[in-house]
């Protein structure tokens, strides 16, 4: 029996637990071995410390070494380090984020973001939406927990291997220079071990079929989809992620006597779809750009926009320049019938495709249909 993989933590939850830790050696004066944070999906989190400093009555800085667990991730074992200062006034650049009475900024070894399409803005420290509401949010319940509400918190983050560590990465190629992106919509690093998750999607699909007793399932590439599903409001215990592997696991759904697909995704990794690609990595084949610049020219979508689309950083990105936005139905029935077309019309398959910022972007002609039958089978 292969072993199970272990799990690790994103540069988003170390950032959160180092800032922790500094912010309660500075205001409590307390150390630990370990601290306990709250991860986005309310699971619990115990990280080791790696160091608490005290520079003053107003300053004081911790670290967490990274441990990716068996995921293979370029950052694992760095250090992740906050400083955290009181002061009576911020220091405060259009690069950081600002919440009342707490400040968020990028020091040595997080990057800057360039180029359009990713969660953080151009201009701004790459610091993501999920790691940044980690940071605030154990900020915040420490000072109200102490009724310091009042007092102003400064904290840095850096990463003192983060500029060499970028080199590693595709970072440079995204639009991020300097360092690396503090990440993670979770807090939780899942290994991704072709073989191993694969056996575990397949378990997790077969669970739901006996279990359930559906014929449905919904599929969704991360933890954005299964978000996406939730604000819907469709049965979240008939989810599946399926990372990028969609192909396997239309054919493990056929495999399972399921006989409809509900595919919510983000339009980067669906447009592979619509393209006739089943295996979504980077790696495998990445023509996301030239997919939606083809469709685009068969509405006649005007050439200097498919320029522009053709010259985009990523799909978010290049959403912006589409002026017919009927394409984007488009691409959603052509991942739809591909997806049937690619079990030689075994199952149904509808698909709704949405952007980052949770715009719905398209659906499929019958996508509410499917929806609405599943919903009344329940």
């Amino acid at each position: 029996m292969d072993k199970e993989l272990r799990a690790g933590y994103t540069t988003g939850s170390c950032s959160a637990a180092a800032t922790k830790v500094a912010l309660e050696k500075l205001l409590k004066n307390i150390e630990y071995p370990y601290v306990d944070i709250m991860a986005l999906n309310g699971k619990k989190l115990t990280i080791p410390v790696d160091s608490i400093k005290i520079f003053s009555n107003k300053s004081s800085r911790a670290s967490i070494i990274k441990d990716a667990g068996d995921d293979p991730d370029a950052t694992n074992g760095i250090q992740i380090c906050s400083r955290v200062r009181i002061v009576e006034n911020f220091k405060k650049t259009e690069k950081g984020f600002l919440d009342n009475n707490i400040y968020i900024r990028g020091g040595r070894g997080v990057g800057i973001v360039t180029k359009k399409g990713l969660l953080a803005p151009i201009g701004k420290y790459a610091i993501n939406p999920g790691p940044l509401k980690m940071i605030f949010q154990v900020t915040k319940e420490i000072l109200e927990k102490l009724k310091l509400e009042t007092i102003k918190i400064e904290i840095t983050i850096f990463i003192p291997e983060g500029k060499k560590k970028s080199l590693e990465t595709l970072n440079y190629k995204l639009g991020v220079i300097g360092g690396i992106s503090i990440l993670g919509s979770t807090g939780i690093v899942k290994p991704m071990s072709e073989e191993a998750l694969k056996s575990s999607l397949f378990t997790e699909l077969k669970v739901i079929k006996e279990n359930n007793k559906k014929e449905w399932a919904i599929f969704v590439f991360g933890n954005h989809g299964e978000n996406f599903c939730k604000s819907m409001g469709l049965d979240t215990s008939q989810i599946v992620i399926i990372s990028n592997y969609i192909g396997f696991m239309l054919e493990s759904a056929i495999k399972l006597g399921f006989k409809k697909i509900i595919l919510v995704g983000h339009i980067g990794k669906a447009v592979k779809i619509a393209g006739g690609i089943f295996n979504t990595h980077s790696r495998v084949a990445d023509a996301r750009l030239e997919i939606l610049s083809a469709n685009a020219v068969l509405l006649d979508e005007p050439l200097e926009n498919i320029k522009k689309i053709m010259n985009s950083n990523t799909v978010d990105e290049a959403s912006e320049y589409v002026e017919k936005r009927e394409l984007f139905n488009l691409i959603s029935n052509k991942v739809a019938i591909k997806s049937q077309e690619y079990m030689k019309n075994k199952l149904v398959c509808e698909a709704l495709i949405f952007s980052f910022s949770g715009e719905i972007l398209g659906f499929s002609d019958n996508f509410y249909n499917l929806v609405g039958e599943c919903i009344e089978k329940n």
